[in-house]
């Protein structure tokens, strides 16, 4: 089973202040109406929890810090600061070093632990996928349908090997970089790191942040991408018949909010 997840829930939401009005991302209504539950966190929460996920860490910034989430089941969730400054150098990849830093010692070498951003809406099947594939090495769960776009992080290997990912980020199409690979899909967000890999993953984690990324924004993503070429890294797949989706602007939330939630939301038990 998955014990621990960790919710990289301390962005801004800039690109989608015209909707948010002031409202953080990550509290942000599925259904778009304004106040109402539930929000990309309460979906979470709740997916996390009927997975059998039993700690659940959100790291937040100090606008969302401490803002209730609803309530987890049998699983006891937890908020981790990131005290980062508004218009510092800051990212998911700063917020997960946190997560690893924080006393709650979520990298403990025995559990297995989800690492995923808030701005998604998802089948909560997801996990089961995670859970049951056989791979020993450490997970990133990729679309195999994918757009051929720069906005989003794509995922590339030699000869469609799913257990070998090489490469992952945004704008590779058509570059230097994944030359003799081909693109295997669109990475999701959603990681699910093994105890064998929690010391080296750590190590990533601090050398990325001190000096890969040091002084500019760090995103989770550049973490994995160590984890990579060390070869600690399987590509799960799945395809658009699970549902999925990322939200960046007011135009993919409106389709989250109109579209994707009426479609998932009976799935948690939501009307």
């Amino acid at each position: 089973m998955i014990h621990k997840a960790v919710i990289l829930a301390a962005g801004s939401g800039n690109r989608i202040s015209a909707v948010a009005r002031n409202v953080p991302k990550p509290l942000l209504p599925l259904s778009g109406e304004p106040g109402s539950s539930p929000t990309f966190l309460d979906w979470h929460v709740r997916a996390l929890s009927a997975a059998g996920v039993k700690e659940i860490y959100l790291v937040g910034n100090p606008r969302t810090f401490g803002n209730e989430v609803e309530a987890a089941g049998g699983a006891k969730v937890t908020w981790i600061l990131n005290p980062t400054e508004e218009g510092a150098p800051t990212g998911s990849g700063h917020s997960t070093w946190f997560a690893w830093q924080s006393k709650h010692n979520i990298l403990d070498g025995k559990s297995r632990v989800v690492l995923m951003d808030a701005d998604i809406l998802y089948d909560p099947s997801i996990y089961g996928i995670l859970d049951a594939h056989p791979s020993p090495k450490s997970k990133t769960l990729v679309c195999s349908d994918y757009r051929h776009t720069n906005e989003e992080v794509l995922v590339f290997a030699k000869s469609n090997a799913l257990d070998m990912p090489l490469f992952h980020g945004k704008g590779l199409l058509e570059r230097p970089l994944p030359a003799g690979t081909q693109c295997i899909g669109e990475a999701t967000g959603i990681l699910l790191w093994e105890p064998i890999d929690h010391e080296a993953l750590s190590r990533a984690t601090d050398w990325t942040i001190r000096f890969s990324t040091a002084k500019v924004r760090s995103e989770h993503e550049d973490i994995t991408q160590c984890m990579m070429l060390a070869e600690r890294v399987a590509a799960v797949g799945f395809s658009r018949d699970l549902s999925f989706m990322e939200c960046d602007t007011p135009e993919e939330y409106a389709v989250l909010t109109s579209e994707m939630y009426p479609k998932l939301r009976g799935l948690l038990g939501y009307r």
